[in-house]
């Protein structure tokens, strides 16, 4: 049974082997009565498990070939709260109280409104002017690499209408993004609730991620220039100090696995 609190989140977080990271992201998040940490495990061999209970968490453990879209509706599913904040076990909350903000918003957001992305930045750093932007089928596209699964708050009742397509291997959060604009529902952005991404990913699994990213959605051929450009800004900015050399390192493999897969067809074939 949901909660009588309008604004009460559940934070669900999809893990294996995070635990690297989860700590410094559940203790950055401040419950308050009535909230939960939903844990969707996919066989983590680490100490994820037991961080997650010394945290009071619910643990579901995922069964079966693993499939992002799988992992999310069971977490939804067993959400209690009208909200549900989708963070990544790496995705570190860099405010002093990243669910304060997002509670915040969530009071003034129209219904119409279903879902409020957090930037997941990887300096931790944003602009000046935090400003909450709403955004609808005809002006979404500026924001667009912004709406992942990251760091996202979700009406626990849109995802009753429309749950995250299990057909598909990957880029379940651009597919569902696309079909509830095409409901004529809108979308905000909310600068303030940001999170360090601190991926602890292997470079093989960076660059395998951005080559199926890449190829599970509608693209175009990426030339050697666009190549340059998404490292040399990754570069620009861990040369101007608070970029991890990690997240440089792991992210220029996954801009080169986008490079290669948008040089491939189309498919989001499950299992591939």
């Amino acid at each position: 049974m949901q909660t009588t609190n309008p604004i009460a989140v559940s934070v669900l977080i999809r893990t294996f082997n995070s635990a690297k990271t989860l700590e410094r992201v559940l203790s950055g998040l401040k419950l308050v009565e009535g909230e939960e940490y939903i844990i969707v495990d996919s066989g983590s061999t680490d100490s994820t498990l037991s961080i997650s209970a010394a945290h009071g968490a619910r643990i579901i453990h995922a069964t079966g070939p693993f499939n992002y879209s799988k992992s999310l509706n069971a977490g939804f599913r067993a959400a209690r709260n009208p909200w549900v904040l989708v963070i990544s076990s790496h995705s570190i909350p860099v405010v002093a109280d990243l669910l304060a903000v997002y509670r915040s918003v969530a009071r003034e957001l129209p219904p119409r409104v279903v879902v409020a992305y957090g930037p997941s930045t990887l300096d931790g750093k944003g602009p000046p002017d935090e400003q909450v932007r709403h955004y609808t089928q005809e002006n979404y596209r500026s924001v667009y690499t912004a709406c992942t699964n990251t760091n996202t708050l979700y009406r626990r009742s849109i995802w009753e209408e429309v749950p995250f397509d299990e057909n598909i291997r990957t880029a379940e959060d651009k597919i569902w993004l696309l079909e509830v604009l095409k409901r004529d529902y809108a979308i905000c952005l909310v600068p303030a609730a940001r999170t360090l991404n601190k991926s602890q990913y292997s470079l093989r699994y960076m660059f395998l991620k951005g080559h199926s990213d890449f190829r599970s959605v509608p693209h175009k051929p990426q030339s050697l220039v666009d190549l340059a450009l998404a490292v040399g800004s990754l570069t620009k900015r861990f040369l101007r100090g608070g970029m991890p050399v990690g997240n440089l390192v792991r992210f220029s493999a996954h801009a080169l696995g986008q490079f290669f897969g948008s040089r491939q067809d189309y498919d989001n074939t499950p299992g591939k």
